[in-house]
């Protein structure tokens, strides 16, 4: 058993394993120094204010990248032509551009340019689109014949084709009806939890008006 040894006119003196329990206290000591000159770096203005902005650091690179605001769908009750006018806007359509029934009227009505919508030859599972001064119009084209049903399938490939546009163009407000819901019979909500999965990594707000 280790012990102090004390002899007559000597110091005291330590053995060995005592000793070495001084170097490790010494030891810890410096490190939790350590730990704390590395947290008043971490805590530094320069490193404390990165959170707050609209930049984070990408691990382990040192370099910046913007942060997603996120997706958003909201679902409110009124007229989807009452939407900001700033918001772009969606319906479906089948690739012969009939647009004879439902909302899609209204649609051919306000912006026409059928011809137009024709010429850009999109099949289902595209979509078309038309430029006004402040917004895009988008032309799912979820189906062949105006007298057919669309598939959750080409509606999903469609959905995908104008999220490409979006992004590309910087559109990130949405507005549409319950999209494939109405005359073509699709379930609102497989449609919905569609537009969650592929819209969830974008910064764009989707409005869904009901009447």
């Amino acid at each position: 058993m280790d012990k102090f040894v004390v002899k007559k006119g000597k110091k005291r003196t330590m053995s060995g394993h005592a000793k070495m329990g001084e170097n490790e206290t010494k030891n810890a000591g410096l490190k939790a120094q350590e730990r704390v000159e590395s947290s008043k770096v971490l805590d530094s203005p320069k490193t404390k204010g990165a959170d707050s902005s609209n930049e984070e650091y990408s691990h382990g690179t040192g370099k910046k990248r913007a942060k997603h605001a996120g997706f958003q769908l909201h679902q409110v009750r009124g007229d989807l032509f009452s939407c900001p006018e700033t918001d772009s806007l969606v319906h479906c359509i089948s690739q012969d551009c009939h647009m004879g029934k439902g909302i899609a009227v209204i649609f051919k009505k306000k912006f026409g340019r059928v011809e137009e919508l024709r010429r850009q030859g999109q099949k289902p599972g595209g979509v078309a689109v038309l430029k006004t001064e402040q917004r895009y119009v988008y032309y799912l084209v979820s189906k062949e014949k105006y007298w057919q049903k669309p598939t959750y399938r080409s509606l999903e490939s469609s959905l995908q084709a104008m999220r490409a546009h979006c992004e590309q163009h910087q559109v990130s407000r949405l507005a549409m009806p319950r999209i494939g819901c109405g005359l073509d019979r699709l379930q609102w909500e497989r449609v919905s939890q569609m537009l969650q999965d592929i819209f969830s990594e974008t910064d764009i707000t989707i409005t869904v008006y009901t009447i």
